[in-house]
């Protein structure tokens, strides 16, 4: 089947999902191919399920120095697939909100890879499309290094997959959404081990944060 649009863009991120909404709103006939899930790193595998765990972990740190206020709570009950069903549902509601507002824009929507047959038609499963303009928006992902058993590692991707919790973990990395995992498994009680390349944590920011966390992570 062949379909011929004005502006056609490859990924559903917030980028691609902004620019195919003012360019239908602007009269331009639109059209928008995502492989997975809509909405990109931030609604999927970042910053909002990232944040359902880093409040999961608040919890458990104020459950853990409630008896410090004259509280007698028990913390020995945790349920990762609870948490875990909860976030997955709050990020499925997300994908099916910019959905509606890709329908209210009147953009279409394509599920599956696009790959290019020309320098104006693309093809999407049995469909090709033919637009003007096409605007690649497909984001970035996790680069995983190549070294001798790496396949059995996962990337902060993976992360929001588990389906348990592990034991204990090695974190391989000193950036912030190393630390930031890294502190979230450690408060959840997961046993935690962090490799460094440098010396210390978040080396791209304010050296006494780097400093300050590590002597805290250490004493956690």
């Amino acid at each position: 089947m062949t379909e011929r649009y004005d502006f056609l863009v490859i990924g559903g991120g917030s980028g691609g999902i902004a620019a195919a909404r003012r360019a239908a709103d602007h009269g331009a006939r639109t059209a928008l191919i995502e492989a997975h899930r809509l909405g990109g790193t931030c609604v999927n595998v970042g910053c909002v399920p990232k944040k359902v765990m880093w409040n999961t972990a608040h919890v458990a740190e104020v459950i853990r120095q409630a008896p410090d206020y004259g509280f007698s709570v028990a913390s020995n009950n945790f349920d990762w697939p609870t948490i875990t069903k909860a976030r997955d549902g709050y990020v499925q509601r997300l994908n099916e909100i910019y959905k509606k507002n890709l329908d209210a824009s009147g953009v279409s929507l394509y599920t599956g890879w696009a790959s290019f047959q020309a320098p104006h038609s693309v093809r999407v499963n049995d469909h090709e499309l033919h637009a003007d303009h096409i605007l690649i928006a497909t984001g970035a992902r996790p680069t995983v290094p190549d070294i001798p058993g790496a396949r059995l590692g996962i990337t902060s991707d993976g992360f929001f997959e588990l389906g348990h919790q592990p034991q204990s973990t090695l974190v391989v990395g000193a950036g912030y959404i190393a630390t930031e995992l890294a502190g979230v498994l450690n408060s959840l009680g997961t046993e935690v081990t962090m490799l460094l390349r440098k010396k210390t944590l978040l080396k791209e920011f304010d050296a006494t944060l780097g400093e300050t966390l590590m002597t805290e992570m250490r004493a956690a």
